[in-house]
């Protein structure tokens, strides 16, 4: 698992796809607090990939934070920002070990969960 992860990220880093890539949140004005915990619970998605909802806060924040990364390896990656790219692609190990750390701390439903969320992010970022 943690390979395919480490894969994804760099596969990222080679794509040229020419649609945009951007994390979409709801955002709203003046906001209450019972309207900021719904928008809380909207989920996620980059590149039309559904960030899933894990059983615990870490491995969700996890989730949240790991695709707003590869949001920004791939907008680097459009853009042919070389110096963003090697920024981004030192994080991956980085990236990885958070993974690893993570893993051991799953239920088998998130283990599950995050291995087709990974194969979809990746499958998301290859040409078409």
């Amino acid at each position: 698992m943690l390979t395919f992860g480490v894969v994804a990220l760099f596969f990222a880093t080679s794509c040229e796809k020419k649609e945009s890539t951007k994390i979409e949140t709801p955002t709203t004005e003046n906001s209450t607090a019972a309207d900021e915990k719904a928008a809380s619970e909207i989920p996620k998605t980059i590149n039309g990939v559904e960030v899933p909802k894990f059983s615990s806060p870490e491995v969700q924040q996890f989730a949240d934070e790991y695709a707003t990364f590869m949001s920004e390896m791939t907008a680097a990656s459009k853009s042919g920002d070389a110096a963003k790219i090697q920024e981004l692609s030192l994080k991956t190990q980085e990236w990885a070990e958070k993974q690893t750390e993570l893993a051991s701390k799953w239920t088998p439903e998130d283990a599950k969960l995050w291995s087709d969320f990974a194969m979809k992010l990746s499958q998301a970022q290859m040409p078409k």
